[in-house]
């Protein structure tokens, strides 16, 4: 029986794959005389969805002719990754979720946010997209400098959304955008389903090979209350 959900952070709640991460990529990539579009990008870096990003510098190398190594790459996407970061002055949350949200929540259920994103990124998502007044500080759940939290694929941020929602991991739907996110649910012992960032199939494919037992590409093409019935007649 599910009884709270647990949201990634950066993906299914707020989006700056298009505009930040992937973007920094594909301007990396041009450094290294790796010129590609979006699309091209999906096909020849594996890796562009849900990283790591050391994986993806290797694999922009491979595609080179040498003149940056991995770690070259690596900082130029950090870099660049960091100005686009920098110019965001707001982020709006994704189409559909809040209504999701109260949806949720009117079938009683608990809520938390689980995520490996860096501490300066999330908070600066939670505080400009509103979900600081949606989620309690106890009610999200990052990995602290020091923590014994570890990143996933590790199971451990969506075991201590369910301790904070007071439920066992079984009784915890986790909501995805990346195989590693999926895969640290599975670990925990929580169903888990997909929520891509991208309608491709590059992005919804692997999370079902890792486990996801759906995948959704919006928020408002989720019918909550059937979803939730499905998913208790399953787990």
């Amino acid at each position: 029986m599910i009884k709270g959900v647990a949201f990634d952070l950066e993906g299914p709640l707020v989006e700056f794959e298009r505009e930040g991460h992937h973007k920094a990529h594909l301007l990396a990539a041009k450094d290294a005389r790796v010129e590609l579009t979006l699309d091209e990008a999906f096909k020849k870096i594996p890796n562009l969805i849900g990283g790591p990003s050391e994986k993806i510098a290797e694999q922009i190398h491979a595609l080179s002719d040498g003149r940056l190594n991995p770690k070259e790459i690596l900082e130029r996407q950090r870099m660049y990754f960091r100005e686009l970061f920098n110019k965001l002055t707001h982020i709006d949350t994704r189409p559909g979720f809040l209504t999701a949200l109260a949806e949720i929540r009117g079938w009683g259920l608990e809520t938390t946010i689980g995520s490996s994103t860096s501490l300066n990124e999330a908070w600066f998502y939670i505080l400009n997209s509103g979900l600081d007044k949606q989620f309690e500080p106890e009610r999200i759940v990052l990995v602290e400098p020091g923590s014994t939290i570890r990143h996933k694929p590790h199971p451990d941020i969506f075991l201590e959304t369910a301790k904070r929602m007071s439920i066992k991991p079984e009784e915890q739907l986790v909501v995805e955008d990346s195989v590693r996110g999926v895969q640290a649910a599975i670990a925990a012992g929580s169903p888990v389903i997909g929520l891509t960032v991208y309608k491709h199939p590059r992005a919804i494919i692997p999370l079902l090979e890792a486990g996801a037992i759906r995948v959704f590409v919006d928020w408002r093409e989720i019918n909550i209350p059937a979803l939730i019935r499905n998913l208790n007649e399953e787990v």
